[in-house]
């Protein structure tokens, strides 16, 4: 069996040698450099010699020049294999030498059995010569042979220098990469200590909500019940005022944890904002003083939670840009007609009259490369402060979803301006500002279910009062036995949501299916519990959101039954 004695210092080459000559009838001996080679083929020599070039101990160069002179060797043939050395003059230095082939990696397997079997045939019939040294002397030698070594290492230079290159661009890059795995984890730990405090001021919101919802209800039914004039009113009416104080907090801490609806209704920014100057200004340093300038009472279509939200942050932010030196926050409402916007922040709105608030202060400004960040969500400049990022990126989205735009001006060290537009509602755009008066109605029979007592006895007083007949049930299981005995009876379904052992909206699942066609109200304290489209599918034809009024009440139980303002007898 011919053998074939391969050199190389790569392991996984010389496996992958040993398994294709082997598999094509050849017997395989192995060496790892050009040492060990000549050893070996001086003890036991081979039919032919394939060889790397660039090996430890002596590389494929110097080998072939030994092989060579070795009067046992020198009419072997040998075969570079290589991968590294590439170049014509690194070729015509090998076939100098006296090597037979030079061969560069990769080659077809095909035609590297081909040439072997080819050499060991000429080898064997003679048609390869006997080869006298035809060699290099030995200072020709060692000229070309360092010229080679050092094109090659010139070679390996410039590409140790661009792996340099890219592994200094490789650890930015995980720098960098760190940079944001840290961020966003701070931001989902963020986002989920902002979670557990929402799930934690939910729950909290619901509770008082019940609470708030009796208080309000009470009160509204001793002024309908009391004669005018009477002192007590007065006290009444302050007890109604200090309620809407408090719904409108609950209301921010419902949005805060996500729970709140963000319903659109004409508002006046102008009655808001007079309200948060008025609540703000106990907060801040005595040192800050607050300007208004209310000039506009036109209506915008907004939601009164988002627009305090707005004002909060804003008024806020000045107030730390301000810090603990005298300053001055101002906050101006105009009227102004947008047709032809020059400032880019104001491209895209559609021409008409807009409600412009702006917040102003004197603090220490902006700098100019973090007034394009503001806006984005986890940016902040007051990290050392507990500063969260999110305020502003809020304040945006409140805006935009409103139909405006929000635009910012500042010079570091000397301010700073907020600038927000909102569309001013026209005549026909919807709901009215204001509408407490309370419908009369007509003797419908009414459901109701609720599991807070308190909450309970006071719905069943106010439905009475609009002149409603009311069977009243504290668990939904007592209510559907009633209503499969008599559901006929019933006109409406006002039912809670959250419940134990049924909830609201099993409990509506059971009622429809004695009786698809009955009219639901559901009453809650949190917007979020059900979709529209779930509503559309269980027949809700209303919401009412605790705490409530008498005025909501009726409205939205009308409207349930489908009837119209002008129904009213």
């Amino acid at each position: 069996m011919e053998r074939i004695l391969v050199v190389d210092d790569n392991k996984q080459n010389i496996y992958m040698a040993e398994i294709l000559f082997a598999g094509n009838g050849f017997e395989v001996e192995t060496a790892s450099n050009g040492k060990e080679a000549l050893e070996k083929g001086r003890a036991n020599p081979p039919d032919l010699l394939i060889s790397d070039i660039l090996m430890p101990v002596m590389d494929g160069f110097a080998l072939c020049r030994e092989w060579r002179k070795d009067e046992t060797l020198k009419n072997i043939p040998f075969v570079f294999y290589t991968a590294t050395y590439t170049e014509p003059e690194d070729e015509q230095f090998a076939l100098s030498l006296g090597a037979d082939r030079f061969i560069k990696k990769p080659l077809d397997t095909i035609e590297l059995i081909r040439i072997t079997k080819e050499l060991m045939n000429r080898n064997k019939t003679g048609a390869h010569p006997d080869k006298e040294l035809e060699s290099p002397q030995e200072e020709v030698y060692l000229r070309l042979y360092n010229q080679a070594l050092v094109h090659k290492l010139e070679d390996k230079l410039f590409q140790l220098e661009e792996a340099n290159k890219r592994l200094e661009y490789e650890i930015r890059e995980r720098k960098y990469a760190e940079q944001r795995l840290y961020s966003y984890e701070r931001q989902i730990a963020q986002s989920q200590k902002m979670e557990a405090l929402g799930s934690l001021a939910g729950g909290i919101a619901h509770d008082f909500n019940n609470i708030l919802m009796a208080i309000m209800a009470h009160a509204e039914l001793a002024l309908l019940d009391s004669s005018e004039n009477i002192p007590n009113n007065k006290n009444i009416e302050q007890i109604q005022v200090a309620c809407n104080r408090a719904k409108e907090l609950i209301n921010q801490i419902l949005t805060f944890s996500r729970q709140a609806g963000m319903e659109k209704r004409p508002i006046k920014v102008s009655a808001i904002a007079q309200e948060v100057l008025k609540l703000i200004k106990s907060s801040l340093p005595p040192g800050i003083e607050i300007i208004q300038k209310i000039e506009s009472k036109s209506p915008v279509m907004a939601n009164p939670t988002q627009i305090y939200q707005v004002l909060i942050n804003l008024c806020t932010n000045a107030s730390h840009a301000i810090k603990e030196k005298e300053g001055i926050i101002e906050v101006r409402l105009s009227d102004v007609i947008i047709d032809n916007p020059e400032e880019p922040e104001l491209k895209g709105l559609a021409p008409g009259r807009y409600q412009k608030l702006e917040v102003m202060d004197n603090g220490s400004g902006i700098k100019a490369d973090d007034l394009e960040e503001i806006f984005t969500p986890y940016f902040t400049t007051r990290k050392e402060e507990g500063g969260t990022g999110l305020g502003l990126s809020v304040v945006q989205n409140i805006v935009k979803n409103s139909g405006g735009r929000i635009t910012v001006k500042s010079t570091y060290g000397d301010g700073a301006t907020f600038s927000l537009f909102f569309p001013v509602c026209h005549a026909g755009d919807g709901k009215e500002l204001y509408d407490s008066a309370v419908i009369k109605t007509e003797k419908e029979h009414i459901l109701f279910v609720d599991d807070e007592a308190t909450f309970m006895e006071m719905a069943v007083e106010m439905l009475k009062k609009l002149g409603y007949r009311v069977t009243a049930f504290s668990e939904s299981q007592a209510a559907l036995k009633a209503f499969k005995a008599r559901h006929m009876e019933f006109d409406l379904v006002l039912s809670d949501i959250e419940m134990p052992f049924m909830s609201g909206l099993e409990l509506i699942n059971e009622l429809h299916a004695i009786h698809n066609d009955i009219p639901v109200v559901l009453c809650t304290g949190f917007s979020d519990r059900i979709t529209d489209k779930r509503a559309d599918e269980l027949n809700i034809k209303g919401f009412l959101m605790k705490p409530f009024i008498l005025s909501d009440l009726s409205k939205t139980i009308r409207k349930a039954l489908g009837k119209s303002d002008g129904d009213i007898k």
